[in-house]
Protein backbone atom coordinates (compact mmCIF):
# COMPACT_ATOMS: atom_id res chain seq x y z
CA UNK A 1 0.00 0.00 0.00
CA UNK A 2 1.27 3.43 -1.11
CA UNK A 3 0.96 7.16 -1.48
CA UNK A 4 1.62 8.96 -4.57
CA UNK A 5 2.24 12.52 -4.56
CA UNK A 6 0.06 14.16 -6.50
CA UNK A 7 1.39 14.62 -9.77
CA UNK A 8 -0.48 14.06 -12.82
CA UNK A 9 -3.42 15.92 -14.81
CA UNK A 10 -7.20 17.31 -16.22
CA UNK A 11 -9.62 19.48 -18.31
CA UNK A 12 -10.81 22.30 -18.69
CA UNK A 13 -12.17 24.71 -16.20
CA UNK A 14 -13.01 23.30 -12.98
CA UNK A 15 -9.77 22.83 -10.69
CA UNK A 16 -10.93 19.34 -9.29
CA UNK A 17 -10.37 18.33 -13.10
CA UNK A 18 -6.38 19.09 -12.55
CA UNK A 19 -3.33 16.96 -10.57
CA UNK A 20 -0.55 18.96 -9.49
CA UNK A 21 2.62 17.83 -10.69
CA UNK A 22 5.18 20.60 -9.46
CA UNK A 23 5.07 23.87 -7.59
CA UNK A 24 7.20 26.60 -8.88
CA UNK A 25 9.32 28.02 -6.17
CA UNK A 26 11.15 30.87 -8.26
CA UNK A 27 13.07 31.46 -11.91
CA UNK A 28 16.35 30.74 -13.59
CA UNK A 29 17.98 32.89 -15.55
CA UNK A 30 16.32 35.91 -17.64
CA UNK A 31 14.92 33.56 -20.29
CA UNK A 32 11.62 32.66 -18.56
CA UNK A 33 12.89 29.43 -16.76
CA UNK A 34 11.08 28.66 -14.20
CA UNK A 35 12.31 26.22 -11.10
CA UNK A 36 9.91 23.62 -10.21
CA UNK A 37 10.04 21.46 -7.17
CA UNK A 38 8.73 17.70 -8.41
CA UNK A 39 5.42 16.52 -6.63
CA UNK A 40 5.02 13.84 -9.09
CA UNK A 41 6.49 9.90 -8.20
CA UNK A 42 6.70 9.52 -11.70
CA UNK A 43 10.06 11.38 -13.03
CA UNK A 44 9.41 10.38 -16.47
CA UNK A 45 6.44 12.47 -17.19
CA UNK A 46 8.04 15.66 -16.98
CA UNK A 47 10.39 14.48 -20.16
CA UNK A 48 6.73 13.73 -21.55
CA UNK A 49 5.28 17.34 -20.63
CA UNK A 50 3.75 19.20 -23.33
CA UNK A 51 0.96 22.06 -21.96
CA UNK A 52 1.03 22.85 -18.26
CA UNK A 53 -1.52 25.20 -16.37
CA UNK A 54 -0.43 26.98 -13.51
CA UNK A 55 -2.79 27.52 -10.32
CA UNK A 56 -2.76 29.72 -7.49
CA UNK A 57 -5.53 29.82 -4.70
CA UNK A 58 -7.59 26.94 -7.21
CA UNK A 59 -7.51 29.30 -9.98
CA UNK A 60 -5.91 28.76 -13.42
CA UNK A 61 -3.92 31.39 -13.65
CA UNK A 62 -1.77 30.23 -16.74
CA UNK A 63 -1.34 27.85 -19.56
CA UNK A 64 2.35 27.29 -21.02
CA UNK A 65 3.73 24.79 -23.35
CA UNK A 66 6.97 23.03 -22.27
CA UNK A 67 10.03 23.64 -24.66
CA UNK A 68 12.69 21.76 -22.13
CA UNK A 69 12.95 20.20 -19.07
CA UNK A 70 16.48 19.76 -17.40
CA UNK A 71 17.19 18.12 -13.82
CA UNK A 72 18.55 20.85 -11.52
CA UNK A 73 20.40 19.13 -8.27
CA UNK A 74 17.09 20.40 -6.42
CA UNK A 75 15.16 21.50 -8.74
CA UNK A 76 13.54 20.99 -12.15
CA UNK A 77 14.09 24.17 -14.39
CA UNK A 78 11.88 24.20 -17.16
CA UNK A 79 11.64 26.36 -20.15
CA UNK A 80 8.50 27.79 -21.85
CA UNK A 81 8.16 28.25 -25.91
CA UNK A 82 5.57 31.43 -24.74
CA UNK A 83 7.21 31.98 -21.33
CA UNK A 84 9.92 34.39 -22.37
CA UNK A 85 10.75 36.67 -19.38
CA UNK A 86 12.09 36.70 -16.66
CA UNK A 87 9.46 39.33 -15.23
CA UNK A 88 6.68 37.25 -16.95
CA UNK A 89 7.64 33.77 -15.06
CA UNK A 90 8.09 35.49 -12.06
CA UNK A 91 4.16 35.76 -11.73
CA UNK A 92 4.14 32.07 -11.44
CA UNK A 93 5.94 31.76 -8.40
CA UNK A 94 4.13 29.90 -6.10
CA UNK A 95 1.63 28.70 -8.08
CA UNK A 96 1.20 24.97 -8.64
CA UNK A 97 1.95 23.10 -12.23
CA UNK A 98 -0.39 21.32 -12.76
CA UNK A 99 -1.86 18.77 -15.84
CA UNK A 100 -5.30 17.57 -16.89
CA UNK A 101 -6.66 14.90 -14.68
CA UNK A 102 -7.49 13.10 -17.81
CA UNK A 103 -3.39 12.68 -18.59
CA UNK A 104 -3.02 11.35 -15.28
CA UNK A 105 -0.60 7.44 -15.19
CA UNK A 106 -2.35 4.98 -13.94
CA UNK A 107 -1.39 3.51 -10.35
CA UNK A 108 0.22 0.04 -9.45
CA UNK A 109 -2.36 -1.72 -7.79
CA UNK A 110 -2.35 -0.79 -3.68
CA UNK A 111 -1.44 3.18 -4.59
CA UNK A 112 -3.39 5.71 -4.17
CA UNK A 113 -2.88 9.99 -5.07
CA UNK A 114 -2.83 11.39 -1.78
CA UNK A 115 -5.63 14.26 -3.03
CA UNK A 116 -8.50 11.35 -4.32
CA UNK A 117 -8.47 10.14 -0.64
CA UNK A 118 -9.17 13.90 1.11
CA UNK A 119 -12.65 13.61 2.63
CA UNK A 120 -13.53 9.65 2.64
CA UNK A 121 -14.16 8.43 6.20
CA UNK A 122 -12.93 5.95 8.45
CA UNK A 123 -14.23 3.00 9.62
CA UNK A 124 -13.02 0.37 12.19
CA UNK A 125 -14.42 -2.56 14.03
CA UNK A 126 -16.77 -1.28 16.39
CA UNK A 127 -16.80 2.09 15.26
CA UNK A 128 -19.29 3.02 12.07
CA UNK A 129 -17.42 6.52 11.54
CA UNK A 130 -14.21 7.11 13.03
CA UNK A 131 -13.88 10.89 11.51
CA UNK A 132 -13.06 12.41 7.86
CA UNK A 133 -9.45 12.66 6.09
CA UNK A 134 -8.90 16.15 6.54
CA UNK A 135 -5.10 15.50 5.83
CA UNK A 136 -2.29 13.58 4.77
CA UNK A 137 1.00 15.04 6.87
CA UNK A 138 4.29 13.83 4.32
CA UNK A 139 7.09 12.53 6.20
CA UNK A 140 9.38 9.51 6.05
CA UNK A 141 5.77 7.87 5.73
CA UNK A 142 2.76 9.39 5.48
CA UNK A 143 0.35 10.26 8.16
CA UNK A 144 -3.43 10.32 7.61
CA UNK A 145 -4.84 12.98 9.75
CA UNK A 146 -8.90 12.15 10.50
CA UNK A 147 -11.59 14.59 12.20
CA UNK A 148 -14.40 13.83 13.64
CA UNK A 149 -17.11 13.61 16.82
CA UNK A 150 -14.35 11.55 18.54
CA UNK A 151 -11.42 14.02 17.81
CA UNK A 152 -7.97 14.04 16.00
CA UNK A 153 -6.91 10.33 14.96
CA UNK A 154 -3.53 10.04 13.20
CA UNK A 155 -2.60 6.76 11.60
CA UNK A 156 0.55 5.79 9.69
CA UNK A 157 -0.21 4.64 6.56
CA UNK A 158 1.06 1.05 6.43
CA UNK A 159 -0.52 -1.86 6.51
CA UNK A 160 -0.31 -2.31 9.82
CA UNK A 161 -3.17 0.36 10.59
CA UNK A 162 -4.71 0.72 7.52
CA UNK A 163 -7.02 -2.10 5.73
CA UNK A 164 -9.28 -1.76 2.55
CA UNK A 165 -9.91 1.00 0.95
CA UNK A 166 -12.95 1.22 -0.76
CA UNK A 167 -13.61 3.85 -4.31
CA UNK A 168 -16.84 3.20 -4.00
CA UNK A 169 -18.11 3.84 -0.53
CA UNK A 170 -15.14 6.08 -0.14
CA UNK A 171 -14.40 4.40 3.41
CA UNK A 172 -10.50 3.67 5.00
CA UNK A 173 -10.91 0.78 6.98
CA UNK A 174 -8.47 1.90 10.06
CA UNK A 175 -7.08 -1.42 11.93
CA UNK A 176 -6.62 -1.52 15.73
CA UNK A 177 -8.31 1.45 15.52
CA UNK A 178 -8.46 1.80 20.06
CA UNK A 179 -4.54 1.83 19.97
CA UNK A 180 -4.23 4.52 17.80
CA UNK A 181 -6.99 6.64 19.79
CA UNK A 182 -5.25 5.81 23.53
CA UNK A 183 -7.40 2.62 24.35
CA UNK A 184 -10.62 4.64 23.91
CA UNK A 185 -13.81 2.29 23.93
CA UNK A 186 -17.25 3.15 22.48
CA UNK A 187 -20.35 2.99 24.70
CA UNK A 188 -22.73 -0.53 23.89
CA UNK A 189 -25.10 -0.13 20.99
CA UNK A 190 -28.73 -0.25 21.64
CA UNK A 191 -29.63 -3.71 22.09
CA UNK A 192 -26.04 -5.58 23.08
CA UNK A 193 -26.09 -7.40 26.05
CA UNK A 194 -23.01 -9.19 27.62
CA UNK A 195 -24.00 -12.82 28.01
Amino acid sequence: MDMADDAEPGATGDTNDYRAIGHVVGVHGLQGTLKVVQLSDFDERFDALTTVFFLRDAEVVAQHTVKKVRWGARNLLISFRDLVTREAAEQLTGTDMCVPERESWGLPADTYYSSDLIGYRATGAGADDLGQLVAIRAGAQAILEFSGSRGELLVPFVKQWVGEIDTAAHTIEILNWRELSGGEELPPEPGDHDH
